[in-house]
Order: structure tokens, then C-alpha cells, then sequence
């Protein structure tokens, strides 16, 4: 007989900060250039889970011309450090710690359209039901614009 039921967070490897992103949240992802003059936006709604020491993370984009995009993330908490890869792209390696005053710092690669994209990125939480993410995007080390989105938790 199979039981349903879901796991808390392992609070020695998981550091708390994360549990109080767990949940789905929706934005505008705003995405500048180089000089910071706006390049483009659409909507995204993220939907994170953590069981034990394991990490889940669903990211659903909606594009102005209808399309969507659905990205998988997967990790494990080892040593209050969060290690990701992702099912969407073979070579996405993330990690994300928590860096004091509310925030989450996160890097990770991958590789797009034969570059080597890197991201930085903080998230700040304001609230219990909001936050901010600001991102800093790299193609083959070379400076390339800043993302930022304000969200808020879907009840």
C-alpha cells in the first residue's frame, strides 16, 4: 500500500531562508540590455517545493505571442548549499546559498545557442508573500543585461 504524503524540509542541510520560498510565485520577468534600456518582458510563474534535502523547482513562462515554456529544476541541500541541474537543458549546473539580510544569492550555467551562458542572481525576500529577483546575465563572459522580476506568492 503506497502513501501520498510529502516530507518537511531537512532543517540541518536546508538552510531556513529557503523554506520561505517554498510555494508558486508569479511576475513580470523584465529583461534589460547592456545599457540598460528595456529589451523585453513576459510572465512567469514558479512553483518551489522541498522535501527532505531534496529540491524541486517547476518554472512556467508565458511570451506575448502565446507561446509557453515549461523549465524543470532538481537539487539536493549538501552542507547549507543548494546543488542544482535541471532536465530542460543537459548542461545546467546551479548552486544557491543564502547570503544574509533575506537573500538568496544563485549562479548557474548553461549552454544556448553554442555560447556559454552564466547567470547571477540575487532574490530578496520583502515579505512573507513577496519578493525580488534581480539577475545578472553573461554570454561567453561577456556582459550581456540584467533581468529583474517582482513576485508575488499565489495563495
Amino acid at each position: 500500500m503506497s502513501e501520498n504524503r510529502s516530507y518537511p524540509p531537512d532543517l540541518e542541510n536546508v538552510p531556513e531562508i529557503f523554506t520561505r520560498h517554498i510555494g508558486t510565485w508569479q511576475g513580470e520577468y523584465i529583461k534589460t540590455d547592456t545599457r540598460g534600456q528595456f529589451s523585453r518582458s513576459f510572465f512567469g510563474n514558479f512553483t518551489v517545493t522541498i522535501e527532505g534535502s531534496h529540491y524541486r523547482q517547476i518554472n512556467n513562462y508565458q511570451y506575448s505571442d502565446g507561446s509557453r515554456l515549461q523549465l524543470n529544476f532538481q537539487g539536493e541541500f549538501e552542507n547549507q548549499i543548494l546543488k542544482l541541474s535541471s532536465s530542460s537543458y543537459s548542461d545546467f549546473a546551479a548552486i544557491a546559498w543564502d547570503a544574509g539580510q533575506e537573500t538568496v544569492c544563485f549562479r548557474a550555467t548553461k549552454t544556448q545557442d553554442d555560447a556559454l551562458i552564466t547567470f547571477v542572481e540575487t532574490m530578496t525576500l520583502l515579505s512573507e508573500n513577496q519578493r525580488v529577483r534581480s539577475t545578472q546575465a553573461f554570454k561567453n563572459g561577456i556582459f550581456d543585461g540584467i533581468s529583474f522580476i517582482e513576485e508575488i506568492r499565489l495563495p
